[in-house]
């Protein structure tokens, strides 16, 4: 008689237990970390009076620009950029009503270089 009801409370504990609790746990993969590199970038200041700052734009299509950053009235910046992608990199002047045409475009090519 106790043999019987030690199997029916063990048949009705492995139904109690969740499928997941059964099955192995694999864990998440840590993502690797893309290299980045810092880039420096320096333009000459606009002649015009009228100027109060610049800003930079940046991406990776050809005047297909993602970011842009506002530096101020100042005339160098630093980018911290992907070391597996190419960019495209342009400079405009701005005053307190209007902005400037986009500079020649720099390209800042995929770096061969592993940090």
């Amino acid at each position: 008689m106790f043999f019987r009801l030690y199997r029916y409370l063990l048949i009705t504990l492995a139904f109690l237990i969740p499928a997941k609790a059964l099955q192995a746990i694999t864990p998440t993969p840590t993502p690797t970390p893309v290299p980045t590199r810092t880039v420096s970038f320096a333009w000459v200041a606009s002649p015009s009076a009228g100027v109060i700052g610049y800003k930079i734009f940046w991406g990776t299509g050809s005047r297909n620009y993602q970011n842009v950053r506002d530096v101020k009235n100042v005339t160098t910046t630093s980018l911290t950029l992907s070391q597996t992608s190419q960019y495209y990199v342009a400079v405009a002047a701005y005053s307190m009503s209007t902005s400037s045409a986009m500079s020649n475009e720099v390209i800042v090519p995929v770096s061969s270089v592993t940090w």
